[in-house]
């Protein structure tokens, strides 16, 4: 049976706070994929799926287009989708002529595991779930008889003990349309307020299917509670940023930010960043499938992420070829200086100022595992960077992310190892290219903090007195073993291995403002505790009227 299915997408999205600041509540991540896709992925290819956009419209847009470009998807624009006028009913009303035949009704916040071609399509029915007692309030309950609804009742409304009403998770089936649109054009603000409820009210056969498999993604605390559930079986090990996203597809890998020239720049670094011998060493990256001002879209490739493969032999070869590949260019002192003082030292004040407004905290001196620690915005203020910045190799070939969550081992055809570069940095500041310490630091800093621990909560950030602080992290011992191999080749290489880890400190600030929770604060006092350590064995690194005593 070929369906026909709307899924209204237009709402701000509300009850979710942060999680639709800027997303679509379609688009927030549950797992490997979007939450739209586990709806779409009820349908087929075949089956017509109408969108209704609003909030955030062009950007649900683009990510539905990129994760199933070839499905039968119509897209209708809701111009009221906020204040007088607006509601669900005059979302309905904008696909109106598109919905002259029997349809599903499907929220866009409503997953349940059932098989849906098993359901009876012989009737108009509704989808309702086994009693909530404890969030009953929060949704429109159906009064239902034997086998029908009778009616569905306001919000509010339900029988206490949960035999005679059941919660509407916002999925039904319309066989009778005419029935349906009849409410509109007979009672259309109360369609407007009502929604789909007022028309699926008119119908004189509804019947009822009870789902035991019900999840909320509308509701932030179940939201949560799902990300979790859905996290535990993928085997790489993405942390959520609220600016962007990595979903997987099928055979794709589906990239998304909301800012347009931060896949413009993705874009543009596909083609520069791996050289030819690089390639020829099976350095390599995936095939670029498609892009659009939001999102791109890449071949997801075989292998495995280098973290659950990586041995201390393994990674001392991989570091030694992919570094000795790297290909300086000559620039003059100044171009260095004008690249650390925008990508390091301007942007990491900016990161702290962001960090502190987040979390209304001072970034004041205090002492961290014992060490007497200056405040971040001291010591970066009086870095001597006309100096460090002498050092940088600046270079095409850097990657900017380079970490073993972002390398793929592929080990398929025996005596030839490929490693797969992933999520590649889009720019270096203002330019494409880019100083290589900074992968050095990135690779360290994978070292220190692996995702795994993070993703299980074995890290801690505790105050011990007004001023004190502790933190800690659990590490693998092939890690620690990795990080003396890593350090090994950086003291027998050209490399400065001083300068690598000085920017390693820096980079704990730089992405503190981009996670949430007690991780944000764990990384900020990490980077804060680093270098300090750091500066009081090169004190030399500090401008000479620093002021700074240690």
């Amino acid at each position: 049976m070929r369906k026909t299915v709307v899924i209204p997408a237009a709402g701000l999205g509300s009850r979710l706070d942060e999680f639709t600041k800027n997303y679509n509540k379609a688009m927030c991540t549950l797992g490997p994929k979007p939450v739209i896709s586990y709806i779409i992925e009820k349908f087929t290819k075949d089956d017509e799926i109408i969108i209704l956009l609003g909030y955030k419209g062009d950007l649900l847009k683009q990510v539905v287009q990129a994760c199933y470009p070839d499905w039968n998807i119509t897209f209708v624009n809701v111009d009221v989708f906020q204040g007088p006028g607006s509601g669900l009913g005059y979302s309905l009303s904008c696909a109106k002529e598109l919905l002259q035949k029997p349809f599903m009704f499907w929220s866009n916040d409503s997953l349940i595991d059932e098989n849906i071609d098993e359901f009876d399509y012989d009737h108009n029915f509704m989808v309702l779930s086994t009693f909530r007692p404890a969030k009953a309030d929060s949704y429109r309950h159906a009064r239902i008889g034997k086998y029908q609804v009778q009616s569905i009742l306001p919000k509010g409304e339900y029988d206490p003990e949960g035999k005679t009403t059941l919660p509407y998770i916002g999925i039904s089936y319309v066989k009778d349309y005419k029935q349906f649109w009849q409410v509109q054009e007979d009672m259309y603000e109360l369609f407007v307020n009502a929604g789909e409820s007022a028309g699926l009210n008119n119908l004189k056969d509804m019947r009822y299917v009870v789902t035991k498999t019900w999840t909320d993604t509308g509701n932030k605390e179940e939201l949560i509670a799902a990300k979790e559930r859905f996290s535990k079986n993928m085997e790489a090990t993405i942390l959520e940023k609220p600016e962007e996203a990595i979903w997987f597809i099928d055979n794709k890998v589906v990239k998304f930010h909301i800012d347009p020239k931060f896949i413009e720049g993705r874009v543009k670094r596909f083609h520069t960043f791996i050289n030819e011998t690089m390639k020829n060493r099976n350095i390599l990256m995936p095939k670029l499938l498609s892009n659009s001002a939001n999102v791109y879209v890449y071949e997801k490739a075989e292998g495995k992420v280098m973290s659950t493969e990586v041995t201390p032999s393994s990674f001392g070869l991989f570091i030694q070829l992919f570094f000795d590949s790297v290909k300086e260019r000559s620039v003059s002192d100044e171009y260095k200086l004008n690249i650390y003082n925008d990508f390091y030292k301007d942007k990491t004040l900016k990161r702290i100022q962001k960090y502190c407004e987040g979390w209304e905290e001072l970034d004041g001196d205090c002492v961290i595992n014992g060490c007497v620690c200056n405040s971040a915005r001291k010591v970066i203020e009086n870095i001597d960077w006309e100096m460090i910045s002498r050092r940088a190799v600046i270079t095409d070939n850097y990657h900017g992310d380079f970490h073993l969550e972002n390398i793929l081992v592929d080990r398929r055809e025996k005596g030839n190892t490929k490693w797969i570069m992933l999520d590649w940095r889009q720019n270096f500041g203002k330019t494409y290219d880019g100083d290589i310490y900074y992968d050095f630091a990135k690779m360290w800093h994978s070292l220190i903090v692996n995702h795994h621990m993070v993703k299980d909560n074995l890290f801690s950030f505790r105050q011990k007195n007004n001023g004190e602080y502790e933190i800690d992290i659990h590490r693998s011992f092939i890690d620690t073993e990795c990080e003396e191999k890593f350090k090994d080749f950086l003291v027998h290489s050209k490399y400065d291995a001083d300068l690598a880890e000085f920017l390693t400190a820096v980079i704990f600030w730089n992405i503190a403002a981009c996670h949430v929770g007690v991780y944000s604060t764990f990384l900020f006092y990490l980077g804060k505790y680093l270098i300090n350590k750091f500066i009081k064995k090169h004190p030399d690194d500090l401008k000479p009227d620093s002021g700074l005593i240690y």
